[in-house]
């Protein structure tokens, strides 16, 4: 007890004192020696959201929540996470959930309204659950990809290959598969713009692997090009692994193909 005691309060003096990075590795030390205890990963989601890490900052939360379903700051916090990530489904459940716990409060009523009106449009907007002829028309393929003449349904780039499965005549499955992400991580974007404004608001160069992620994230989900690259980087933290994981109504995660010595990864979207 004594040792959890003195990790924790290194873990808060780093926190306020600024030190993100560290007060997050204090925290999982903390962690591991008190596992049950909902408050340690509540306020290393604290930390992460700091640090601009948002998933993983949601995921902390989530562990939260696990430990203590009631625990009313790990809900708040999830719902303000999932926001900024992009899912505002996901926030809007949590804040419904919230509400039910502590009763009306206007202004989370109200946020409430908005994030189910951004959720409705990000749905409508959104290439999943769509007819495959906006396939085709969306910024997506525009003059980036080729279709293949044989399968209406796939798509070539030099660097990639866009595949898309129907349900019921919509679009219900896309994936991206990266000839070389290596590759593509090492050369600059001349395919979707070449360049996207990072969180405060500033331009900024874009690799082909980074670009393509992100537009194949905001049009397959329906949402901003910032809460994509935001998504985009909660997928490549090693923390997040492989998934699937559920935002925005639909699965998102990573698929894989090939062997050690040719492996192809790319990233999918799934009803």
């Amino acid at each position: 007890m004594d040792e959890l005691a003195a990790v924790l309060s290194q873990a808060r003096a780093a926190l306020k004192s600024g030190d993100t990075e560290s007060a997050v590795r204090l925290y999982l030390r903390a962690q591991s020696l008190s596992p049950r205890d909902p408050e340690i990963p509540h306020e290393r989601g604290l930390a992460l959201l700091e640090t601009g890490d948002v998933g993983l900052a949601a995921l902390a939360q989530a562990e939260a929540l696990a430990l203590d379903s009631a625990h009313i700051g790990a809900r708040a916090q999830r719902a303000a996470a999932l926001e900024a990530l992009g899912d505002d489904e996901g926030a809007a459940r949590e804040l419904r959930d919230l509400l039910s716990r502590i009763g009306p409060q206007p202004a989370l009523s109200a946020r409430l309204s908005s994030l189910e009106q951004s959720a409705q449009r990000a749905a409508s907007r959104r290439l999943l659950g769509a007819s495959p002829a906006r396939l085709g028309a969306s910024p997506l393929v525009g003059s980036a990809l080729s279709r293949n003449i044989s399968d209406p349904l796939t798509f070539r780039a030099p660097f990639a290959e866009l595949r898309a499965e129907l349900r019921q005549g919509v679009v219900a499955r896309l994936e991206i598969m990266f000839d070389s992400m290596e590759a593509s991580l090492g050369r600059s974007d001349l395919t979707y713009g070449g360049s996207s404004e990072d969180e405060h608001g500033r331009r900024v160069p874009l690799d082909e692997f980074t670009a393509a992620g992100i537009v194949f994230i905001s049009e397959s989900l329906g949402m901003e090009p910032l809460r994509a690259r935001r998504m985009l980087s909660f997928l490549l933290a090693p923390e997040c692994g492989l998934g699937p994981h559920r935002f925005a109504g639909v699965q998102v995660g990573w698929t894989l193909s090939g062997a050690n010595g040719d492996r192809k990864y790319g990233l999918v979207v799934e009803l």
